[in-house]
């Protein structure tokens, strides 16, 4: 959490005065604390009421004195107080960094955490060279703990925008076919059957099992390369074409479009970096998008650039929405061609 500053200590960063770099140090030091909290069960134990730290280092384990050093830190940048020579969680603690609230994120912490540390290494050399390292998905399948935090973190986004999602994407009258290019976890086209009662929907994604589930069937398949089924009333892209850079999103965009029947409706939603987000979402996206590009080779395209996709693929395209649940995400909807044919081009694999 940032620390607090006063107006005139801001000022003074701002102008040079002070060392404007100390306060990522800050941040990076605080990463570091809070993870070392949550191992503790700092903020958990907490959560029942005060403590006094020789209470709090009886319930985590730890040595009271190098427990009151760790303390210090998580004070001094806003994550406990202590009143009354007690600590407690304020409130922002106690509604993201404890285990049973709605969104635990100290395990999204701790995962970009070691995608920084880790995946980082070497980026002057990627960006002095224009070559990503890549790898992501090998080096996620390495690591267990974090492969089923970020895997989570899919599942736990796309239970938050499932119904925002398709309460904005009314689908073509009598559907009974979407297809799901990229949704592994089959959240979303789940969200679309139980909203529309006859529909199923097939999803397509290189790491899946292939099984039928309901309404659901989860098919196997590189997304640039696999056959994909056609004649579809929806086709679904969520959340994908970021993991792409902008040649291979075009190509996958326009496969997308050709899986549509005459008519048919092709949804696209994305993280979108755009002016109109707070400065928060827009320093993420933009550390997101380096953060693409580094390790997987793909990028946050711009609103225009996939719209300009969408009509190159023969799609006549509707304006694009902000999602209430999640301003820094975007939904928009295109209607197919009267014929849908796939690019000439080839298209390389992931």
């Amino acid at each position: 959490m940032p620390v607090d500053l006063p107006p005139d200590e801001v000022a003074a960063f701002r102008r040079g005065e002070a060392p404007a770099p100390m306060l990522d140090l800050l941040g990076l030091m605080a990463c570091h604390a809070v993870g070392a909290a949550r191992s503790l069960g700092v903020f958990d134990a907490l959560a029942a009421g005060p403590l006094t730290t020789e209470e709090l280092a009886a319930s985590a384990g730890a040595d009271p004195a190098a427990l009151e050093h760790l303390l210090g830190v998580l004070s001094t940048t806003g994550y406990v107080r202590r009143d009354d020579g007690r600590y407690a969680n304020t409130p922002a603690s106690t509604a993201w960094l404890c285990s049973d609230s709605p969104t635990d994120y100290g395990r999204i912490l701790g995962l970009w955490q070691a995608i920084v540390e880790e995946r980082w290494a070497g980026l002057a050399g990627a960006v002095r060279s224009g070559t990503p390292a890549g790898g992501f998905y090998d080096w996620l399948a390495g690591r267990p703990h974090l492969s089923e935090a970020f895997h989570d973190l899919q599942r736990g986004l796309a239970e938050w925008l499932a119904e925002e999602v398709v309460s904005l994407a009314p689908l073509p009258e009598g559907s009974t076919s979407l297809l799901d290019l990229g949704g592994a976890h089959g959240l979303y086209a789940g969200a679309f059957c139980r909203a529309h009662p006859g529909l199923t929907a097939t999803v397509v994604d290189a790491a899946v099992a292939e099984r039928s589930e309901g309404p659901l069937t989860w098919r196997v398949g590189d997304l640039l390369t696999c056959d994909l089924p056609g004649g579809q009333d929806v086709t679904v892209l969520f959340n994908v074409l970021h993991g792409f850079g902008a040649a291979d999103a075009a190509a996958l965009v326009a496969r997308a479009a050709a899986t549509l029947r005459p008519g048919g409706l092709l949804a696209v939603m994305e993280s979108v970096a755009e002016p109109g987000s707070g400065a928060a979402d827009r320093a993420f996206g933009a550390a997101f998008s380096l953060n693409l590009w580094h390790t997987q080779g793909g990028a946050l395209h711009s609103a225009e650039t996939i719209r300009g996709w969408l009509e190159e693929a023969g799609c006549a395209t509707g304006p694009w929405r902000a999602l209430t649940r999640s301003p820094s995400h975007a939904l928009v909807t295109a209607t197919a061609p009267s014929r849908a044919t796939l690019p000439e081009r080839s298209a390389a694999g992931r």
